[in-house]
């Protein structure tokens, strides 16, 4: 597992001097750690002969036939691909990487070892952002990135990982653990502001609303979050509420920049409405479908640009793939709360935050390919490991769900306390 923790550690800093850097081609030492797991995951499945059970969830079966469709239209746009068999790198990295986290990630333990680096992960990758506002945050109109390399990719990113932060920092965890996911919520929480995304801000918003509207003490944790948030919106020179109130030059030509990308991505849906244009040439093909501004971009809008690729079944799978986790991650938080089990349902509404922060934030960044989008995905496949038998909803004796009784055992559980 250590290769594992590691390959999470490192996953955000893709443009790292040493982690992110080019040997043999385009193959990484990110990339060498995921071949790492994806083998250690093979051998570990051929020397205990347990298989994991990779269609147990309908996010997983969502994936695989998105991934089937995926290989397919490489032989539809077989020599038509502007990165050749390239294009592809993305789909077999997160294809292992899904083999990985079923298999590796096989216990309780595991599970949490594997969140926590996740979100220390996020807050190491936010140093980076804030020492580059340090640097550079002079320069009128600078927006750092990180190592992710773009402003808005950054907060995709982080938006994801951030409300898991902030809702297991107030549960009844050991210190450590809390003093951990506060410190990450911190330096993740200084990377979005002065990042100063419009699109990812609004995905984070409304990620946290969705926490906070799902928690028992409503007020307390809305004033908790707008004490974080409202004094660094403030703080930051290159405030996102100043470019929502007051846009700049360079704003208002990026919206116009987008409007000019997705109405040209529609038209390229409408023209290869089955198959699409192919993996990655939506950049290369897309003024071929614009009305001569020649703005050769992506769509900035990650379900038009899979849509226009991989076509409108490629499209409903990708949609499917990520909502599908909604349902599991609901249905396992009600039953660990009727359980009075709060960590478990903490965890899960954490995940569910974060996964609509990422579904609106998408509507304006070009980012299906983010690995950590797909872990969280994937472990998703995995929270029943922290419920266990003990967490079913009590039936009744006909074999229906007793409701009335989950009801009232839910609203005697506060989601931030665990008993």
């Amino acid at each position: 597992m250590v290769f594992f923790y590691w390959l999470i550690a490192i996953m955000p800093l893709d443009q790292h001097p040493f982690w992110g850097r080019e040997f043999f081609g385009t193959f990484t030492i990110i990339k060498a750690l995921g071949v790492v797991c994806f083998l250690i995951a093979l051998a570990r499945i051929a020397t205990r002969g347990v298989y994991p059970d990779f269609l147990k969830t309908a996010q997983a079966r969502w994936y695989l036939l998105l991934l089937c469709w995926q290989c397919s239209s490489y032989f539809v746009h077989w020599g038509q691909l502007a990165l050749g068999a390239m294009a592809y790198s993305h789909v077999i990295s997160i294809a292992t990487l899904f083999i990985a986290a079923v298999t590796l990630v096989d216990s309780r333990k595991r599970l949490r070892w594997t969140l926590l680096v996740a979100i220390g992960s996020a807050g190491f990758a936010s140093l980076y952002t804030v020492r580059q506002q340090q640097k550079y945050g002079y320069l009128i109109g600078f927006r750092p990135g990180g190592l992710l390399g773009d402003a808005n990719e950054y907060a995709l990113v982080v938006g994801l990982w951030m409300p898991i932060a902030f809702i297991w920092a107030l549960s009844n965890r050991p210190i450590r653990e809390r003093l951990f996911c506060f410190g990450s919520l911190g330096l993740m929480a200084l990377g979005v502001t002065f990042a100063a995304s419009r699109g990812g801000f609004i995905g984070v918003i409304l990620g946290f609303l969705f926490l906070i509207w799902n928690s028992r003490n409503r007020v307390r944790n809305l004033v908790l979050v707008a004490a974080l948030a409202v004094p660094l919106a403030l703080f930051s020179g290159s405030s996102v509420l100043q470019r929502f109130t007051n846009p700049a030059y360079g704003d208002k030509l990026a919206e116009q920049a987008r409007v000019i990308t997705w109405k040209a991505g529609l038209r390229m849906i409408a023209a290869h409405p089955l198959v699409g244009v192919g993996l990655h040439n939506f950049k290369p093909t897309v003024t071929r479908y614009e009305n001569g501004e020649g703005i050769e971009s992506l769509a900035h809008n990650t379900y038009i640009e899979v849509t226009a690729e991989l076509g409108i079944p490629g499209g409903i799978l990708f949609v499917g793939t990520l909502l599908a986790p909604f349902w599991t991650l609901e249905r396992n938080r009600r039953r660990a709360l009727a359980a009075g089990r709060t960590h478990p349902a903490n965890v899960a509404l954490g995940l569910e935050a974060g996964l609509l922060s990422f579904a609106v934030s998408a509507f304006f960044v070009s980012g299906w390919w983010e690995k950590m989008l797909w872990l969280m995905i994937f472990l998703t496949t995995r929270l029943h490991l922290v419920l266990g038998r003990r967490s079913r909803i009590p039936r009744r004796r006909n074999g229906g769900a007793s409701l009335a009784d989950a009801r009232v055992q839910q609203a005697s559980v506060a989601p931030y306390r665990e008993s």
